[in-house]
């Protein structure tokens, strides 16, 4: 019988050539992630105007809205600490730097989030925390969606 946990021969790990990498890396489109923060701030937006239409309820929309900002103002900070940091730095500068920006933007996040009462005044948490989640699962609709380059020279797409 055989073991449903072990790997096949075949599906043994073998690394790409440097051809082979710099032709991956070709087929995928980058997306700046300035538009990725654009991307949560619509998503978040839209989120807001469905569930205050849905519900007919300001609060919930606001609360929806205010979910998304606690998720795309902290990245957009991060983003501007780490912009401009490739090749003036050293790698281990670099991965310092975004280790200390990744603190600041989870920090604002949390303060963000404490401020919700005194920001809204009545508000939903439930709604906040959708728009939140929302928000943050834009990163994975867009890394499982990322769109790709087709009719490479050679013939493979």
């Amino acid at each position: 019988m055989k073991n449903p946990w072990q790997d096949d021969a075949e599906d043994e790990f073998s690394p790409l050539s440097a051809e082979e990498a710099r032709q991956w890396r070709s087929q995928q489109l980058a997306l700046p992630a300035w538009q990725l923060v654009a991307l949560q701030l619509i998503v978040g937006s839209a989120a807001a105007v469905v569930v205050g239409l849905v519900w007919q309820s300001a609060v919930l929309a606001l609360s929806v809205a205010y979910g998304a900002l606690a998720v795309a103002v902290p990245n957009a900070v991060l983003l501007r600490g780490m912009a401009g940091v490739q090749g003036r730095l050293s790698s281990e500068a670099v991965v310092l730097r975004f280790f200390v920006w990744e603190l600041v933007k989870i920090g604002l996040s949390i303060a963000i989030l404490g401020g919700a009462e005194r920001v809204l005044g009545e508000l939903s948490w439930p709604a906040l925390l959708t728009g939140l989640v929302v928000t943050m699962k834009v990163n994975w609709f867009l890394l499982a969606y990322r769109p790709r380059k087709h009719g490479l020279p050679d013939g493979k797409d």
